[in-house]
């Protein structure tokens, strides 16, 4: 992953923020006139850890297997609403490297 948060930094799409006196850093996906719309890194990596090592395009929009508060899901990229801000990485050129 340390290659695509690179790129995500390059393209300003990674922030750091005080939340509960901790610093936490985070993806951000939009800004809209009511907020951002952002994950935080841990949650970023539990969804998306089975392809910490190459996360590229295309594995980051295919199926990934992962825990939530015990409970095992099976779900694309798209079902889980981050389909469109890979497309818009792509776009982007994010993902050369």
């Amino acid at each position: 992953m340390k290659q695509l948060y690179s790129s995500l930094q390059k393209a300003g799409l990674i922030f750091t923020s005080t939340i509960f006196d901790e610093e936490e850093t985070f993806i951000l996906f939009e800004k809209r006139k009511d907020g951002s719309s952002q994950v935080d890194i841990p949650t970023f990596e539990s969804l998306f850890g089975d392809v910490k090592d190459n996360p590229t395009y295309e594995a980051l929009s295919g199926s990934h297997t992962f825990k939530l508060d015990g409970k095992q899901f099976t779900m694309t990229a798209e079902e889980m609403g981050y389909q469109k801000y890979f497309d818009q990485w792509k776009e982007q050129g994010i993902f050369n490297f």
